[in-house]
């Protein structure tokens, strides 16, 4: 008969607080979904379910006093297979959650076989929703009233509040604006996942933004100087130096996505430059050519 008192690794007379805490600590190292030895938990489980008990631990101590019928490979007579749900039922104050219901089924040699059940945490859930907007709205704070169904079905009105200069991909949180299907729970939340497109000709990769602009050859060549329509509908001057080549990226600093509204930083602005050579008449060409 196996000796209970040791695989738990306490004294005869150990009390029921003493006997819980010891397989806590055990099933806390040999848990399977933790890495530890299934075996060892299995057994440990069996010395627990059968000490808890006043009744099965005299029965027990009564049969290693007495002798008893045993049952040759170390299962024993007051072995209860729904020991996991009982147990574990009762740490929810613990630091230990296992997240389910545990049991045994048997195989076909009559062996038992472990196996874990998870639970569904019950609550209401929190309700996503993505917003788009374009880079150019994205210049300066806004706000947007969006509507969303519930899993319950019902529609929902949010108003989001965006600031300036928002980033693709940020989330918004709304506490209590979520699932509201389970009754007397708290709500679930509203996230609103931002989607940040570009527009008008104008790609984000941060706080930069980037265009691109065709001039002649012969501006290139001389240099030039061209108005650029922003975001914000304003118009800037950019300038070309003589000599400029092809895919050259000119910077203009501090025209790219609002960074700190307040204070007025922001990133930079980057237009690569693209040249056009035009088709020519001979006497354009001879033109050249003397030049």
């Amino acid at each position: 008969m196996k000796n209970y008192y040791d695989i738990l690794g306490v004294g005869e007379d150990a009390s029921n607080d003493q006997i819980k805490k010891a397989f806590k600590e055990i099933a806390k190292k040999e848990h399977p979904d933790r890495g530890g030895n299934e075996a060892r938990f299995k057994e440990a489980n069996e010395a627990y379910d059968t000490l808890k008990n006043s009744q099965k631990r005299h029965d027990y101590d009564t049969m290693r006093k007495f002798g008893g019928t045993g049952t040759g490979g170390g299962q024993h007579p007051f072995f209860n297979e729904d020991i996991f749900g009982d147990f574990f039922s009762g740490f929810g104050g613990g630091d230990m959650d296992f997240g389910g219901s545990f049991n045994f089924s048997r195989g076909p040699g009559g062996e038992r076989i472990f196996r874990q059940t998870r639970r569904q945490a019950r609550g209401n859930r929190n309700v996503q929703v993505r917003m788009a907007l374009s880079i150019k709205e994205a210049m300066t704070a806004t706000e947007k009233t969006i509507n969303y169904k519930l899993p319950s079905g019902r529609e929902e009105f949010a108003t989001v509040k965006v600031p300036a200069g928002v980033q693709h991909g940020v989330t918004f949180k709304y506490a209590g604006m979520g699932d509201d299907s389970i009754k007397n729970m708290p709500r679930g939340d509203l996230m609103v996942i931002m989607s940040v497109l570009d527009s008008d000709g104008y790609t984000r990769k941060g706080n930069d933004l980037y265009t691109d602009k065709t001039i002649d050859c012969f501006q290139a060549v001389r240099g030039t100087e061209f108005n650029l329509k922003t975001l914000e509908d304003g118009i800037i001057k950019v300038k070309v130096p003589a000599g400029t080549q092809p895919n050259t990226i000119l910077q203009v600093q501090g025209r790219g996505m609002p960074i700190h509204k307040t204070i007025g930083i922001r990133g930079n602005l980057y237009v690569k430059i693209h040249i056009l050579i035009p088709q020519l008449s001979a006497a354009d060409l001879k033109k050249i050519k003397d030049l």
